[in-house]
């Protein structure tokens, strides 16, 4: 293992994990974070960004902030909608994996952080698929993994998967609003600048 994928600091980085009923699923969520940091050019899981254009909200604080929102809003809608029933482990399983491979997606620069070249090559979130499948995750992981974006053209495959995609989008256009960028909801970008 390399010397800076401490499963500690990744436990300490997400509070939210905790809250995942299953300690396998937990232990396969760390195993997965384990391989993709290691594989980046980040010595700090705190350094690499949510996304270039964001470079002052650390992937962290997203992960954690979409797995909170995700919480709070099934609980909300279940409260709301009888007989609706979210999976809490399969929310959190996503919230946590659903941006893990921008850890190798983004890399640091001289100019501030950019996209590497597997960014350039195989569409956002696809590598997060094959490291949670690799990792002995299942297929609807997978999804929920590969559902969060338009770009893999994936299309959602529960409502967890549905739900996650909307708060992550959501979350998303509400800082390009905040800088004046052109929205997702609009035709933006749905990664990158």
């Amino acid at each position: 293992m390399n010397g800076k994928a401490d499963p500690e600091k990744i436990k300490a980085a997400f509070p939210y994990l905790d809250k995942i009923q299953s300690p396998e699923l937990q232990e396969m969520i760390i195993a997965c974070w384990v391989r993709v940091w290691a594989e980046s050019n980040w010595e700090d899981l705190r350094d690499c960004p949510f996304n270039p254009a964001f470079p002052d909200v650390p992937l962290v604080d997203h992960i954690n902030c979409v797995a909170e929102l995700l919480m709070t809003s099934a609980e909300v809608m279940e409260r709301h909608n009888k007989g609706l029933v979210l999976d809490r482990d399969y929310l959190l399983t996503g919230a946590f994996l659903h941006d893990l491979s921008k850890m190798v997606e983004i890399e640091p620069g001289q100019d501030g952080p950019g996209f590497s070249a597997l960014n350039a090559n195989m569409p956002h979130a696809t590598y997060g698929a094959i490291v949670a499948m690799a990792q002995g995750m299942d297929v609807r992981v997978a999804n929920i993994i590969l559902a969060h974006t338009r770009l893999t053209g994936a299309l959602p495959n529960s409502p967890e998967a549905v739900l996650l995609h909307y708060l992550d989008y959501g979350l998303a256009d509400v800082l390009r609003a905040r800088q004046g960028l052109k929205l997702i909801m609009d035709g933006g970008p749905t990664y990158g600048k």
